[in-house]
């Protein structure tokens, strides 16, 4: 299997965290997945959820059936988080929710060690700085125009937009390098990006990870350049379910099951 170097650091840093015991006797209790989200809840308690790449496996849905012959609640933590390497995009959502979820069992037993922080996105964009969002972000772009008009949005079915430049996801290779402030969605995790864009944009003085399914723990993150991720804690996980099972979105999530999160590494 090829190398995902960055979704083996956090899978390994979690086992090192949570203990071969709680990984081998964690199992998943409940999935869903949705057309916006993909959740998981875990025999723990936990939830997590992960970007639903359906307009990637739509035209092919067949072939990405998963794999697992049995059911898949039911297998082990240290199972399921295997998913997040698969190139099966329904398979990684899967394993990135439950590293999520994961997640936020060291966030619980550690919780004086991650300095949560409500600054906003936006709160790190300088004046005139040359911002590249990789993800459409719609609700902070009026935000961040008002600190700056340098702002390139990449994504990968681009949009017309009147307000900022919008180009397909090969653009990244010239734009990230350039950029004071890289902006990148969490769905990077699952279809495997995020290694990438991490070499472009080595240079950004903040590249920040944002979305619900950035609700990662950051140590290996922030090794890796990293500056800030910007999350959501699930509040209520089995409410999360019901949401991911009816398409809800993140405003859905944020507004009923969800808390926003930040942590930045210079407070870590």
């Amino acid at each position: 299997m090829v190398s995902i170097d960055i979704i083996e650091e956090i899978s390994s840093f979690l086992l090192k965290k949570l203990g071969d015991s709680l990984f081998d006797n964690v199992f998943l209790e409940d999935v869903r997945i949705g057309l916006i989200y993909t959740g998981v809840k875990l025999s723990s308690g936990h939830g997590g959820v992960a970007y639903t790449f359906i307009e990637e496996t739509a035209p092919f849905l067949h072939e990405m059936c998963l794999s697992i012959k049995e059911d898949i609640s039911g297998i082990s933590l240290r199972e399921a988080v295997k998913f997040a390497s698969s190139w099966n995009l329904v398979e990684a959502s899967i394993g990135v929710a439950t590293l999520n979820a994961a997640s936020s069992i060291v966030f619980e037993k550690e919780v004086d060690k991650y300095h949560f922080s409500n600054v906003d996105v936006t709160d790190l964009v300088g004046k005139d700085d040359k911002v590249v969002m990789v993800g459409l972000f719609k609700p902070i772009i009026a935000s961040i125009l008002k600190k700056t008009s340098k702002l390139v949005v990449i994504e990968r079915y681009p949009v017309k937009m009147e307000s900022v430049e919008v180009l397909p996801d090969f653009a990244a290779e010239y734009t990230v390098p350039e950029a004071d402030v890289v902006i990148v969605t969490g769905s990077t995790l699952v279809n495997k990006t995020l290694d990438r864009l991490l070499e472009l944009g080595k240079n950004a003085k903040e590249f920040i990870l944002l979305g619900p399914t950035a609700s990662v723990i950051p140590d290996p993150l922030f090794k890796r350049g990293v500056t800030a991720i910007m999350g959501a804690h699930i509040t209520n996980v089995d409410l999360m379910l019901k949401v991911v099972s009816e398409a809800g979105g993140t405003r859905r999530l944020l507004s009923s099951c969800a808390k926003k999160f930040a942590v930045l590494r210079d407070q870590h």
